[in-house]
């Protein structure tokens, strides 16, 4: 068995979370039809039971007539004969009840019984029967339909194995393989149609698992979807983490940057009064083997933000712009106006009985990686030469996260190495500031759009027509 990257566990997971959360949209929606239809069935019920005791009571009342019209003296006669035998009967009782008495009174208290409460059972019709049958089955049938609609194979997922498709199967009579997808989709089905809690709960254990050595070298060698800058090769990634400073870095900033994650989206909001004069260093605080689309949809689907860090750092050294570098970004509060945020993936805080620390490497490395280390201080050193706002020392300029004031925050973690960052960041500075390439490929750089602050008085269009 395969090892599979947690990312594509993830991303399989999260389909089968929405799906879930259809089929329980619609379980919602079975219960009020339910109700409804309990209501109609007691109420047609409560009417055919009283039709049938009016009916009832009539048949008895013809009866009765019926039978008087038949035999109406010789009842009497039995009536009489019945009286006078009752009166016979009474006065040998009241002679025995003298006689008795005594007893009687004797056994009075015992035989007395409070009333007993009985609850009668209701009788279940078998249309509701049914209907409560359908209501239990209903889930897991639609789950098995959106399972395979969305053509979810969670079995083939989890071990490793590739899936092809039934019409392929049936062309090459593997029947067996055809049963197996058919299980797949079935047990697939199943997961969905209990709701979204199980699949919560199931991506909750991945995440939040302590991973293998085996597992975190399989991780390392996902390569993340659309990333916007290729990092070096193998050969050049080991030199570099041989050495405190890669030497083909020192020749130029060489970062691709286009504006980030949908820039125009923050084309008229989030503006610039003024270029940032200081840098936050932060750690993502998540698991270092999710991919950096988890890391955007944590501000755009979770928080409901419309950006978030300015850059962010993989653990292969892959630089991932997250936010427009001329826009505010949502990375730390009270701070944002004047401020660009770069955060390291991972979680470096190890702190005793802090839930969210990464106290047992639940959450990856309690490190960055030499590789995210450098391209942090190349962005560092980038953004040092861009904005001559930057205050000359660096530890001034360069802060992390918990540092500023009314930062309620142990980011980016207390095993992160930020000194030795500041050193790397600065050694890239002087680098590119003393060669005539370096200034020549920031003099490039300045040229790119969403680099610097424009006029905060500059026309909005207007929905509908332009200012």
């Amino acid at each position: 068995m395969q090892a599979v990257p947690l990312e594509l566990l993830i991303n399989g997971l999260t389909v089968a979370a929405g799906a879930a959360l259809l089929v329980e949209r619609f379980t919602e929606l079975l219960k009020q039809v339910k109700e409804r239809a309990n209501k109609f069935f007691l109420e047609r019920d409560a009417e055919a039971a009283k039709l049938a005791a009016l009916k009832n009571a009539q048949q008895q009342t013809v009866l009765i007539q019926q039978h008087l019209q038949a035999g109406h003296s010789a009842d009497l006669a039995v009536l009489k004969a019945a009286a006078a035998s009752d009166g016979n009967t009474a006065d040998s009782h009241n002679s025995d009840s003298n006689n008795s008495g005594e007893n009687d009174t004797e056994h009075t208290a015992f035989e007395q019984h409070g009333a007993i409460t009985v609850i009668p059972i209701p009788v279940i019709s078998g249309e509701s029967a049914a209907l409560n049958v359908f209501m239990r089955l209903a889930p897991l049938g639609l789950g098995i339909i959106l399972a395979g609609i969305f053509d979810l194979h969670l079995l083939a997922m989890f071990t490793g194995q590739s899936v092809v498709d039934i019409p392929t199967l049936w062309a090459q009579n593997n029947w067996s393989g055809i049963a197996l997808q058919t299980l797949d989709t079935l047990l697939s089905g199943l997961l969905i149609g209990g709701g979204s809690q199980p699949v919560h709960v199931l991506m909750r254990f991945l995440t939040t698992r302590r991973l293998t050595d085996s597992e975190k070298q399989a991780l390392a060698q996902v390569i993340d979807p659309g990333e916007e800058s290729r990092i070096a090769s193998s050969a050049d990634k080991a030199a570099g983490q041989n050495t405190p400073v890669a030497e083909s870095r020192l020749a130029g900033p060489d970062i691709h940057y286009v504006g980030g994650v949908n820039p125009q989206s923050l084309e008229y909001v989030h503006r610039r009064a003024a270029d940032p004069d200081q840098i936050v260093v932060h750690h993502t605080a998540m698991n270092s083997a999710l991919g950096f689309n988890a890391i955007v949809d944590e501000f755009l689907q979770q928080k409901k933000w419309l950006t978030g860090y300015h850059c962010v750092i993989m653990p292969d050294g892959a630089i991932r712009p997250f936010c427009r570098w001329d826009r505010t970004g949502n990375h730390a509060k009270g701070h944002n106006d004047h401020t660009l945020g770069i955060s390291f993936h991972g979680n470096f805080h190890q702190q005793e009985h802090d839930r969210f620390a990464n106290n047992d490497g639940r959450y990856g490395p309690l490190t960055p990686t030499p590789a995210q280390l450098d391209a942090g201080a190349r962005v560092i050193a980038l953004w040092l030469n861009l904005y001559p706002q930057m205050p000359g020392q660096i530890n001034e300029a360069v802060v992390p996260h918990r540092a500023l004031s009314g930062a309620n925050t142990v980011c980016p973690g207390n095993q992160f190495p930020f000194a030795d960052l500041l050193r790397r960041s600065e050694t890239y500075r002087t680098a590119w500031q003393a060669s005539p390439q370096a200034q020549s490929e920031l003099q490039a750089f300045r040229q790119k759009p969403y680099i610097y602050a424009q006029n905060l008085n500059a026309a909005v269009p207007v929905a509908g027509g332009s200012a």
